[in-house]
């Protein structure tokens, strides 16, 4: 079954931060079973009704985890040197690195430090540790 909803996504309950919103033209649709979504929130869409609004709160443990220690790695800077030389575009807080795990696996992480010698990285998932409140308005379904 395909899904399509209008949703605001807010950080630690209703009043929290917003972090993600579908604007009018454009709602998101899912596929079920595709893991496109968190479970909590395609298992609360399934038992609702076309043109329902929904008020879902999943705590930081059944979306994206607690906060790791051990996703925090401090890194040499000469790990981000590449045929040109050092790559100066990691080389700021807030900036995106993207690294592979010893088994070749993509890992997004965030610089959070600098140091004259190092690079401080939290490859954390961006939502770790953060409870998430869902508005969700249902538009349609449909068989997929």
């Amino acid at each position: 079954m395909k899904y399509t909803i209008h949703y605001t996504l807010r950080a630690d309950g209703l009043e929290g931060e917003v972090i993600e919103a579908t604007v009018p033209e454009e709602p998101f649709s899912f596929e079920a079973g595709a893991d496109e979504i968190l479970e909590d929130l395609e298992e609360a869409v399934k038992a609702a009704s076309v043109g329902d609004k929904i008020e879902l709160l999943i705590p930081a443990d059944k979306a994206y985890g607690p906060e790791m220690e051990g996703a925090f790695v401090t890194l040499p800077k000469t790990q981000f040197v590449d045929e040109d030389g050092m790559d100066e575009s990691v080389m700021a807080e807030g900036e995106v690195v993207v690294m592979r795990d010893e088994s070749g696996e993509e890992l997004h992480g965030v610089v959070i430090g600098l140091t004259k010698e190092e690079v401080e990285v939290d490859f954390n998932h961006p939502l770790a540790g953060i409870d998430l409140h869902f508005t969700v308005q249902v538009m349609g379904s449909s068989e997929a």
